[in-house]
Parts: C-alpha cells; sequence; structure tokens
C-alpha cells in the first residue's frame, strides 16, 4: 500500500483539516486561565518564544507553497501565542 492510499483510507484530508481549525486554539485555555487567575510564574517566556517560531515557520511554509489553509491556521495561533507572551508583562504590570 503506498502512503497515498494510505492517506485516503484513513481520511486524512479530513483529519488533517481537524487539527488545522484546533491549532490556533491550543493557547486559550493558557490564555484564558492566565487572565482569570492574574497568574504567570509558571508560564516560560523561552517555551512560547519557541513554540511562537514553529508556528511562524509552519506559517511561512503554507506562504511558500501555496497552501492557504497552512497558512492561515498557523498565522492564527502563532497569534495567539503572542497574544500569550505579550500577556505576561501586562498582567505582571497590572499586579504591582
Amino acid at each position: 500500500m503506498t502512503r497515498e492510499e494510505f492517506a485516503r483510507k484513513i481520511h486524512w484530508t479530513r483529519i488533517i483539516w481537524l487539527i488545522g481549525i484546533v491549532n490556533p486554539f491550543i493557547m486559550a485555555p493558557q490564555l484564558f486561565k492566565m487572565w482569570t487567575t492574574m497568574e504567570t510564574a509558571a508560564l516560560s517566556f523561552g517555551m512560547l518564544g519557541i513554540i511562537t517560531f514553529v508556528q511562524s515557520g509552519f506559517a511561512l511554509h503554507g506562504f511558500f507553497i501555496r497552501d492557504k489553509f497552512v497558512f492561515i491556521s498557523n498565522v492564527a495561533a502563532a497569534m495567539m501565542s503572542i497574544a500569550t507572551l505579550i500577556s505576561i508583562p501586562i498582567i505582571q504590570l497590572i499586579l504591582k
């Protein structure tokens, strides 16, 4: 069985669409919890920076291969990660 046949058999197109729709929301629980508890101590700027870098890289990949879905999904995900990164110092300033 070729990989194309296997992809059709497991309905890979549907799976990747679901992943692409969920992708931008992976930071939403963290962002929500951070703003409701006003707690930022357990967050890592480094980890969030790496996640943002990877999401931005995949957004560029989507742009270069002309795949709008990959591009939009990863731009939206990177924006959520950036919102989380920006929220950390804002919350820390509010708490001072």
